[in-house]
């Protein structure tokens, strides 16, 4: 069954709790607190102003978006990529979606490697797939070959890679992507990369068809302005693969969303196109995760540290094996947390740092202290 995001629940419940007038200090946010950048909202509003953005538009969007992107994802390609192996969708969840539907026939199986974003099993149940959760080796976060091949059967179709992933931020090395791509490729299994993150990373992020060209015609690209460029509003993404893949999703998203607005796609080439933004993003957000260090760390808790985007996974397991508990006794603290055991990963919790600093500095003192008096 399909149900409300775990994330949505929470910002539900952050909501009340400031209406009963409790001080939230929300770590469950998935988007950055910054505002989008002038130069983007300025090209929204020239876009908004033009007759022809008030109607309808190409169903796998505008042409000069398309080639934007498809520009951007040549720098990570092993050939060049053109604006007709892109479509443009509501965000990358709608991109998720498109793919899935195209890839999927009843009874496949799609491999989703713990922890896992929580809208990967859902979009892969929404398409008619089976989502079959791969658990890495005791005291990983990473799966490996070894562990997806327990987990393959005859009706294995696809793996969905996320790095750097949510909610750990950690980033397949070359050598690990390498491994699990050759396993793929020796096994007609397609890859779904999901690279939301990847403009965020704080250090280079592999990519899969370079790694190993060989992927490419079993590979989709799945990607958005949302994190990198604080769009998440704005609701643009895209996803990218072989032509067969993409008209099939491009019928798919004709009888669902239609396009994608036309001001939003012209905010969105503004981004990609204008001046870059991401590295001033990056070095804010890195600044963040050493005061979450500083606080944490000597509780013991950033068991890995995030190699890319805004969250850190501490392992809770010393106060309480089940963090849903541990969750709750900070909630009722204000300290809005997402349990780990929403991602597939029990005994951890996630943690957005992507809040203004002040914020995040008081709410992780705060939760220090609820944690240092845990059992006292």
């Amino acid at each position: 069954m399909v149900t409300l995001s775990p994330t949505a629940v929470l910002r539900q419940r952050a909501a009340k709790l400031r209406r009963e007038g409790v001080e939230v200090f929300n770590f469950s946010v998935g988007e950055l607190d910054l505002a989008t950048p002038a130069h983007i909202v300025s090209a929204a509003i020239d876009a908004a102003a033009q007759p022809e953005n008030h109607h309808y538009g190409p169903t796998g969007g505008d042409e000069r978006l398309r080639q934007a992107i498809a520009d951007r994802l040549t720098l990570r390609a092993a050939a060049p990529v053109d604006g007709s192996d892109v479509l443009v969708t509501n965000g990358a969840k709608q991109a998720l979606f498109n793919t899935f539907m195209a890839l999927l026939e009843p009874g496949d199986e799609v491999l989703i490697p713990a922890p896992y974003w929580v809208t990967f099993p859902s979009s892969v149940r929404l398409a008619g797939g089976s989502p079959v959760i791969v658990q890495p080796s005791a005291d990983r976060l990473k799966v490996t070959p070894d562990n997806l091949e327990a987990a393959r059967t005859p009706s294995t179709r696809a793996l969905v890679l996320c790095s750097p992933n949510n909610p750990t931020g950690l980033v397949h090395d070359q050598a690990e992507l390498r491994a699990i791509l050759s396993w793929a490729k020796d096994h007609d299994i397609w890859i779904v990369s999901d690279e939301t993150y990847v403009d965020l990373g704080f250090r280079p992020v592999p990519a899969p068809s370079q790694v190993e060209p060989r992927m490419s015609d079993r590979l989709v690209t799945v990607g958005s302005v949302s994190k990198s460029y604080a769009m998440t509003g704005w609701r643009v993404g895209w996803m990218s693969g072989p032509k067969k893949v993409i008209d099939t999703a491009t019928a798919v998203q004709s009888h669902t969303t239609s396009n994608v607005s036309r001001v939003a796609q012209a905010a969105a080439l503004a981004a990609l196109t204008g001046p870059d933004v991401t590295a001033e993003f990056r070095a804010i957000l890195h600044n963040r995760l050493k005061l979450c260090e500083s606080i944490l760390d000597p509780l013991g808790l950033i068991q890995t540290r995030p190699d890319g985007g805004f969250y850190v996974f501490p392992d809770v397991r010393r106060f309480d094996p089940d963090d849903v508990t541990v969750a709750d006794r900070l909630l009722n603290a204000g300290v809005v947390t997402v349990p780990g055991t929403s991602f597939g990963a029990p005994g951890h919790l996630r943690l957005s740092f992507a809040i203004e600093e002040e914020q995040l500095h008081r709410g992780l003192l705060t939760m220090a202290k609820i944690l240092n008096d845990w059992g006292n």
